[in-house]
């Protein structure tokens, strides 16, 4: 089915009447993104962010009186430029197949969506099958990707893993494949743990792995290894915690740092990790350390 589409753009404090008012207007979705494509990293937990300059793209159907919709725009939002395009039709799980293929992390690990063909993969390919969805981290962020290259260059061999702020578990399932004896995957995001739950069962691992929202965490066991895929400021109010969670001489290994963020989270860990190293990744970076 084509639509027509219409692109606006307005102020973060405006945006929700403006999709209001679209809404109204027979609009049949609404779609908000930064119109300086700039991101946003670290919203408050509980929050819906959106920029001070927000584009709204809107869909109607072929037959909307497109001046009608303009002219109520600039009535009641004070919208005065405003745009409709024709939005021809697709198959849209075609249109998102394009840009996800398989993606190889350092010398064997590979994230494969379904609709890949694996069979021209090297024979010691590591594969993890996993589909673009709702939660983050299939690999093709920085922060996944370091983590991802870290476990590639240290595999876990009999080891026992802890992925905090699982997202997809997508580091906990390559832990396992890497050779983990176990991993405990836990988020504080519902969506996360059912997304994790779904993974491990595709990538048939769900024998070593367990699956927790952070409210059902209680006390677990400490472990050899722990990975961190969050952020700076939530990464620094977990390190005690971390401290508890990590075997004396076992190692953590902590990604979502922004450049800037990197000597916070360093002084913050020095009290309870050693050997703390750096790696970056453009803005990004990892730090790796030693329980002391």
């Amino acid at each position: 089915m084509d639509w027509m589409q219409l692109t606006l753009e307005t102020s973060k404090d405006q945006a929700d009447f403006v999709s209001e008012v679209l809404m109204g207007l027979d609009s049949v979705s609404a779609t908000f993104s930064d119109t300086h494509d700039d991101a946003i990293f670290e919203p408050a937990v509980g929050e819906t962010p959106l920029w001070p300059d927000t584009t709204i793209k809107a869909l109607f159907d072929l037959g909307v009186d497109q001046a009608h919709v303009q002219s109520m725009l600039l009535q009641l939002c004070n919208i005065q430029q405003s745009s409709f395009e024709l939005l021809k039709d697709r198959v849209w799980e075609d249109e998102c197949k394009k840009d996800f293929h398989a993606m190889q992390f350092g010398q064997r690990l590979w994230i494969c969506p379904s609709w890949e063909d694996t069979s021209k993969l090297p024979d010691d390919a590591v594969v993890i099958n996993m589909d673009p969805g709702l939660a983050f981290g299939t690999g093709t962020h920085q922060t996944t990707d370091l983590c991802l290259q870290y476990l590639d260059e240290n595999p876990p061999i009999d080891q026992t893993v802890i992925d905090y702020g699982s997202g997809t578990g997508v580091l906990a399932i390559a832990a396992v494949k890497l050779g983990a004896k176990s991993a405990i995957a836990v988020d504080n995001d519902p969506q996360a743990v059912l997304a994790t739950i779904n993974n491990i069962k595709t990538n048939q691992v769900d024998d070593r792995i367990s699956v927790l929202h952070t409210d059902d965490e209680g006390s677990l066991d400490q472990v050899d290894l722990l990975i961190a895929n969050i952020l700076a400021n939530p990464l620094a109010e977990l390190c005690q915690h971390f401290s508890i969670l990590v075997k004396v001489g076992g190692k953590i290994t902590l990604s979502g740092i922004l450049q800037e963020q990197l000597e916070m989270v360093l002084k913050t860990y020095s009290e309870y990790f050693s050997d703390l190293n750096v790696k970056q990744k453009n803005e990004w970076c990892r730090v790796d350390g030693i329980r002391s």
